[in-house]
């Protein structure tokens, strides 16, 4: 084997070693998809979705329309972000409230068709993967604008 080849064999094996044994010691992520909740942890047998819900006069509950933002992944990663801050509580409160205010004026512009609501509901709900059929819990996280 020409000296060239060892070196490019070597340089093959120890250098991505060597980096990832660097990332651990330095506390470092280097893999490009980490910051993605999808690729961040591993998937358990429970699982965690946000979702937000209009609350109507007579209070039933209703499914906002898509254009209400936010909604899907970025409402699930605001409400995280806000649950683990100090004023947790009133953070929460004011997406909520932004979230009624944001359905109202569209409403008000004739975007969306749908009542008036009172206020929005941010719900978490717990999905137990590992259960046939899946058992699903929903909490309350917050409601505004408070009646």
């Amino acid at each position: 084997m020409t000296r060239l080849r060892v070196l490019l064999v070597t340089a093959t094996i120890a250098g991505p070693i060597a980096l990832s044994l660097a990332a651990l010691g330095l506390g470092r992520m280097l893999w490009p998809f980490s910051d993605y909740p999808m690729y961040s942890d591993l998937a358990g047998p429970t699982v965690s979705v946000t979702r937000a819900v209009g609350i109507e006069p007579d209070g039933g509950e209703r499914s906002l329309p898509p254009q209400v933002e936010p909604t899907g992944l970025v409402l699930h990663l605001n409400v995280n972000h806000a649950s683990r801050s100090s004023d947790a509580p009133a953070r929460l409160r004011r997406i909520a409230t932004a979230m009624w205010a944001e359905y109202e004026r569209l409403r008000a512009a004739g975007d969306i068709d749908g009542p008036p609501l009172t206020a929005v509901r941010i719900y978490r709900d717990t999905i137990q993967l590992a259960t046939r059929p899946h058992v699903r819990s929903a909490a309350l996280v917050t409601q505004g604008p408070m009646p």
